[in-house]
């Protein structure tokens, strides 16, 4: 399911981003109200939903650091409360994440106060820490109450993990646009089309502001995470290589004056380009040891590749596909901006050469 969903995200942005067919003309207003509204609802649902696992993970946790507290979805009794020796009060609860799994929540006073006030039978979302044993745990903090929505607690990540729907469809829509600016490109070089070589400028140029996107929330992360904004991790070496690549492309062009000789010269350095985007992308970081998930030395693939990962539950999964139809969307309108600009300098140029 997981697949079908950002493989679904992927194409549903393309066909989309292909609309009308002609990329140099501007976007109908319904297209760009889409794109608008698809990134809206991506920041919200990356951003409000709490995060919740399961007392299972509090004791996993605890194992690693007894004084950090995570976020569990639990259905709380209440009403069956019942007062201990230590001033606290021991609820009768649920983990609504593994069925009959009953626990007790310990709670000060202020906490026992906030789970009443949520209502018997109500999912809750609380900070616990394990307890004295494996099903009492100490209650710190209410978080949510009957959350709509809550994405997956991924221990060693937390809040960290949101970075998610913004990072990777980056690292993704930066490779879709390196392969169109290489089509476009032979594209280029078998009808000597200046219209063709202004669209594959124009991915090239949008898709090299995916990868610094990627590079920049990348380098954020791993410095949260990593202690560093740069580790020199394979994955980040390889993406510093393909700027490097795109940066000369990009060089090419500005010391070439005339149009169709730049535009046949681009072409073929962007087909000789991208030869070398599945291999830093997709090759490279996964034949090397490193930090980032999916390494050599990563028992998975990392989670989204990994058949075996649960840190994407179906909430994330969807999410995530509409991460990758509405940056796929901005990505098109970008690009169609570049589209028209180029033409426009063209024109001007000749214009120019005329007067």
């Amino acid at each position: 399911m997981k697949f079908v969903l950002m493989l679904a995200g992927s194409l549903l942005g393309l066909a989309i981003g292909f609309i009308p067919r002609r990329l140099h003309l501007p976007r109908p207003a319904w297209w760009r109200i889409l794109a608008i509204v698809s990134v809206a609802v991506v920041v919200v649902l990356a951003i409000y939903p709490p995060l919740a696992g399961s007392t299972i993970d509090a004791v996993i946790q605890h194992r690693a650091d007894s004084t950090k507290s995570v976020p569990v979805l639990i259905i709380a009794d209440e009403a069956h409360a019942v007062a201990d020796e230590q001033g606290t009060s021991l609820i009768p609860a649920q983990d609504a994440r593994v069925a009959n799994r009953p626990i007790m929540l310990r709670a000060y006073e202020p906490v026992r106060q906030a789970i009443a006030s949520a209502g018997a039978n109500t999912p809750i979302v609380v900070h616990v820490r394990r307890g004295e044993s494996d099903v009492v745990f100490q209650a710190d903090e209410l978080v949510a109450v009957d959350p709509a929505i809550t994405l997956p607690y991924i221990m060693g990540l937390e809040e960290r993990s949101r970075i998610l729907f913004f990072h990777v469809p980056m690292s993704w829509i930066a490779t879709i646009a390196y392969l169109l600016s290489m089509i476009y490109g032979v594209m280029y070089l078998r009808k000597r089309s200046l219209e063709a070589d202004d669209i594959s400028v124009a991915m090239a140029s949008v898709g090299t502001l995916y990868a610094i996107l990627a590079t920049v929330t990348g380098a954020v992360w791993a410095k949260f995470n990593w202690g560093s904004f740069w580790n020199w991790d394979p994955r980040q070496t390889s993406i510093f290589i393909l700027l490097l690549i795109y940066g000369a492309y990009f060089l090419l062009r500005s010391t070439i004056e005339d149009p169709a000789r730049r535009a046949r010269l681009s072409s073929a350095y962007a087909i000789i380009a991208f030869a070398t985007v599945p291999f830093l992308v997709f090759v490279l970081p996964r034949l090397l040891p490193g930090l980032h998930p999916g390494s050599a030395d990563d028992s998975t693939a990392g989670p989204l590749l990994s058949l075996t990962s649960d840190s994407l539950n179906s909430t994330k999964q969807a999410i995530y596909a509409v991460a990758l139809f509405a940056f796929t969307l901005v990505f098109f309108w970008l690009a169609n901006l570049r589209i028209r600009s180029e033409r426009v300098a063209r024109w001007t140029t000749v214009q120019e050469h005329q007067s």
